[in-house]
């Protein structure tokens, strides 16, 4: 048993260095500067709490808090459900061209977040953008010159959409790879006891993909909260600060502004933010295991 651990411990012992290095340092580091005044290039003086306080009055922070919420919602909502929809039609035995289907699912997940970005600039252009073309062909003529990027209702709902479009492949093959380890036995004992397509999908799929369901929906959320690329190649935080959500809240303070303490409390204020959506997602959507 000793050496079986001692050989485990070498094997592992790259991952570890490795997560505490780049993981729990820069949080331990995070956490000490939160509680100074540091700007970057001047010595740190430790001044307690202040600067979450300082956060917790701020205007900009709470703009950027409910900016965040504009976008995570509709994206993470949109992203789970679409994920759900196209694994379900995926693990039918009956549909042509899978590989296809996987490919084109999977394909803006893998491709560059500048690039995407640069051409969903262009398909947000009004009046002489894709979807304004796709708007005109279907005779939606109010629809031609709207400014999905430059005004302040629309400016979230491009960025939700362009994230559901880059990312529901992944959670796509995660839910997939979920309902291909539920075991057909299950089904077949539905079918006998004369259970439909809807009851077998809410008694059965959805109880046993549930542990699947709580990774794919605090996976998307901390990647979706996070996301700092697509925010700032479509509206760069405008119009009017309508998308300045707490990455870029967080890059301006210490990139622009050079307030190291208070871009550290804002990075820990985000840390328990992701913590406490993952407790409480897993404490709503109870583990389900199945042998």
């Amino acid at each position: 048993m000793r050496r079986d651990r001692k050989y485990g411990l070498t094997f592992v012992s790259p991952a570890i260095i490795y997560f505490l290095l780049f993981w729990i340092l820069p949080v331990l580091l995070a956490i000490y500067y939160s509680l100074t005044n540091w700007t970057v290039g001047h010595p740190a003086t430790f001044i307690g709490p202040k600067n979450y306080i300082d956060l917790f009055t701020d205007p900009r922070f709470h703009q950027s808090v409910l900016a965040s919420v504009k976008i995570t919602v509709p994206a993470l909502i949109g992203t789970c459900v679409l994920a759900f929809i196209l694994a379900l039609l995926l693990n039918d035995d009956r549909l042509r061209g899978r590989r296809l289907i996987m490919l084109l699912i999977i394909l803006p997940f893998v491709t560059d977040w500048v690039a995407t970005g640069l051409v969903w600039q262009l398909i947000f252009l009004p009046n002489v953008g894709v979807l304004s073309g796709i708007f005109a062909r279907l005779g939606l003529r109010h629809w031609v010159a709207l400014r999905w990027t430059s005004s302040r209702q629309l400016a979230p709902l491009a960025i939700a959409i362009f994230t559901i479009w880059k990312t529901t492949g992944l959670y796509t093959i995660i839910f997939l790879a979920g309902l291909k380890g539920i075991p057909a036995q299950q089904f077949e004992a539905a079918r006998v006891d004369g259970a439909n397509d809807w009851q077998t999908l809410f008694y059965i799929t959805l109880p046993l993909m549930r542990p699947i369901t709580v990774f794919v929906l605090v996976s998307a959320f901390v990647s979706i909260v996070g996301f700092f690329e697509p925010v700032f190649m479509l509206t760069g935080g405008g119009p009017a600060d309508a998308t300045r959500t707490l990455p870029i809240f967080l890059y301006e303070n210490f990139f622009q502004f050079h307030k190291g303490g208070a871009a550290s409390a804002a990075g820990i204020l985000f840390l328990l933010l992701c913590l406490g959506f993952a407790v409480i997602a897993a404490r709503l959507l109870q583990y389900t295991y199945y042998e």
